[in-house]
C-alpha cells in the first residue's frame, strides 16, 4: 500500500481559498502535543499568514501595486507551507491521522486495478475466435488466457496466449461445438493486474 503524505494540492488554490486553508493549517499545528518543534516557529508562520491576509484585502481594490504586493506576499507563503508539508511528512512517517490533524490534505490511496473486460468474436475460419479486450489506461501489454470447458464439469487448467501489446488477438484451432472460457489481465508499471471475469463462448 502507498504511504500517507501531505500533498501540495494547495498551491493550485483560488487566493481567497488559499489563505483559509494556510489559517487553518497555521491553527492545527499549534497542537504542541502533536507538533513539536516546528521547523519555523509559530509565531513566524501566523505573522505570514497575517501579512499574506492584509495583503489580499488591500488588492480588492485593484490597484496594480497592491496586486503586486499581494502576490509577492503569496509567493512568501506558499514557500513557506512547501516547508511546513516536509515537516509533517516527517512527524507523520505515514500515518494518515496525524496528516489530518495537522490541516494539509492527504495523498490518495492507488484504486484497485480495475478489472477488464472482454469480448469474444467468431473469427474467419472455423475453430478461430477474436479476442477483443477493452484498453486500460497505464497498461503497456496484456496476458490473455483460455481453457475448454467440459459438460462433465472436468476442470481444465488455463492456456496462456503470448503476452501482447494490442488489444486484440487471434486464437486459432479450438475445436468447433465446443464450449471455452476465456479472460485476460493488464499489465503496468504497477503491476499485473486481476484477471477479468471469465467469458464463455461456444467455438463455430
Amino acid at each position: 500500500m502507498k504511504i500517507s503524505k501531505a500533498v501540495l494540492d494547495f498551491i493550485e488554490f483560488k487566493v481567497n481559498d488559499k489563505i483559509e486553508f494556510y489559517k487553518n493549517v497555521a491553527l492545527q499545528l499549534a497542537d504542541i502535543s502533536i507538533f513539536q518543534e516546528l521547523d519555523v516557529p509559530l509565531a513566524t508562520i501566523n505573522q505570514i499568514v497575517n501579512d499574506f491576509e492584509v495583503a489580499i484585502l488591500a488588492s480588492k481594490d485593484g490597484a496594480h501595486s497592491a496586486i503586486s504586493e499581494r502576490n509577492d506576499k503569496e509567493k512568501i507563503a506558499d514557500d513557506l507551507f512547501r516547508v511546513l508539508v516536509i515537516y509533517v511528512n516527517k512527524v507523520a512517517n505515514g500515518d494518515e491521522t496525524i496528516i489530518i490533524k495537522s490541516g494539509f490534505h492527504v495523498s490518495k490511496q492507488p484504486t484497485p486495478f480495475q478489472k477488464a473486460e472482454i469480448a469474444v468474436n467468431n473469427g474467419q475460419h472455423s475453430g478461430d475466435v477474436i479476442v477483443v479486450l477493452k484498453a486500460v489506461l497505464g497498461a503497456v501489454a496484456y496476458k490473455v488466457q483460455y481453457k475448454k470447458v467440459n459438460p462433465v464439469g472436468e476442470i481444465n487448467e488455463w492456456i496462456e496466449v503470448d503476452i501482447m501489446t494490442l488489444s486484440t488477438c487471434k486464437i486459432a484451432n479450438l475445436i468447433p461445438g465446443s464450449t471455452y472460457q476465456f479472460r485476460y489481465a493488464s499489465i503496468s508499471s504497477a503491476g499485473t493486474s486481476d484477471f477479468s471475469e471469465p467469458v464463455t463462448k461456444i467455438v463455430i
